[in-house]
């Protein structure tokens, strides 16, 4: 099986990246870690593309000044952000909504810890990031698991399960909208039942949107906190630059709130770590040029990330039948089923780590619904994915025999 040719790739999409120079936790770290100087990775939650051309040339107007202070958020900052929002998504934020920080999971920390006491329970939907769980425990609170529902290879929200499961104890939902690793959209009319659930209950929502730039075509993402007024006044969202423009490292993202109380309990957590004030100079620069200029770049990247999909889900038809893979409707990841191996996590890492020389993130470590499936990461050259697809193919035959022989 030949790689297809990518469709009008301008930007390089294609063109694996000279790694003499990089040294990331996706690739560098990964070999280092098992010592494989062949490994081919497909496991952190980043793009193996450059950036595109506006944020490296706003990131050469910062480094050519030579001051590195701490920055101000001009007006052109704000009305990049809220630009962006309203262009893509009819999403109308107003300046004073917005505040930052330095990362997704950091901007969570302060908002549980002055919105909720210890003791209280905080709803996550698993299989998500294993950070859910984790910053929810950190803070003394109880992470109360709501797994997601497989129903005929669609993922979606178990309303059963919340409301039974709901307490007078529980005060917070940590939703992470696009979903990752599964690449559910929720459609608005699943949103809007989960406002009116959450509303009903007293139940606040912290809504991780930072894929939210990475939709697939002809499907419609839905801010929370544009369902409704009332689901405007009762959520933050939490969103970045970072994923959907592949700018992880430069540490900028973004608090959005309508509510003033809430806005005003962010702040309050911010004083104990002094993250209100200062930021990334760079990682500010890259915000406003991603969010203003460069809407092209990421409408390549999707339809880049669809091919990938498109050729992976016919090799897997091909070569690999025994295994399923969920359609997603956005991210970059492809949530693929490997049950049929009936491998156990660390049996199934050595066949992929060591016989196939390929890095992937297992399921098993994403909390319920994961074991048995392995998240893989397609923003990557077209080149990487067939050579990585080939090298599971040839590895997995040693367990299942049966299965068909790639193409070269």
């Amino acid at each position: 099986m030949t790689p297809a040719s990518s469709t009008a790739d301008e930007f390089g999409f294609d063109v694996p990246l000279d790694r003499a120079g990089l040294s990331t936790a996706k690739w560098e770290m990964e070999i280092a870690r098992t010592q494989d100087p062949t490994l081919l990775c497909f496991g952190t939650a980043e793009m193996d593309y450059r950036a595109a051309p506006p944020i490296r040339a706003a990131l050469e107007r910062v480094a050519g000044a030579g001051h590195f202070g701490y920055p101000f958020k001009r007006a052109s900052y704000y009305e990049a952000v809220v630009g962006y929002f309203d262009r893509h998504f009819g999403w109308k934020i107003e300046k004073d909504w917005i505040a930052s920080n330095v990362g997704i999971y950091p901007s969570m920390q302060p908002l549980i810890e002055e919105l909720t006491e210890p003791g209280d329970e905080i709803l996550y939907q698993p299989p998500v990031h294993h950070i859910f769980p984790e910053v929810i425990q950190a803070a003394g609170r109880v992470a109360l698991a709501n797994p997601l529902v497989e129903r005929r290879g669609r993922y979606e929200i178990d309303f059963d399960d919340l409301s039974w499961k709901v307490t007078e104890r529980t005060r917070m939902l940590l939703l992470c909208s696009p979903h990752n690793p599964v690449g559910r959209v929720w459609t608005r009319a699943e949103l809007d039942r989960l406002s009116a659930f959450c509303l009903e209950r007293g139940i606040l929502v912290l809504s991780d949107e930072v894929y939210c730039g990475l939709i697939f075509d002809g499907v419609a993402f839905t801010p929370f906190a544009n369902v409704s007024a009332a689901a405007s006044r009762n959520s933050v969202t939490l969103t970045s630059a970072s994923k959907s423009f592949n700018v992880t490292g430069l540490k900028h993202s973004l608090v959005i709130a309508e509510d003033e109380g809430l806005r005003g309990a962010y702040m309050r957590g911010l004083k104990r770590n002094n993250l209100y004030f200062g930021g990334c100079v760079f990682g500010q620069a890259a915000a406003e040029a991603a969010f203003r200029d460069c809407d092209a770049w990421t409408k390549a990247a999707v339809r880049h990330i669809e091919g990938n999909f498109r050729y992976l889900e016919q090799f897997l038809r091909i070569h690999l039948p025994e295994l399923s893979v969920t359609s997603p409707e956005g991210t970059y990841f492809a949530w693929i089923n490997v049950k049929s191996l009936d491998l156990a996590t660390e049996q199934l890492r050595d066949v992929l780590e060591k016989e196939a020389h390929v890095a992937v993130t297992y399921g098993a470590f994403l909390g319920e619904g994961g074991d048995g499936h392995i998240r893989l990461n397609l923003a990557t050259a077209r080149s990487n994915l067939s050579e990585g697809l080939c090298r599971i193919a040839a590895a997995i035959r040693t367990h299942i025999p049966h299965s068909n022989q790639p193409g070269s």
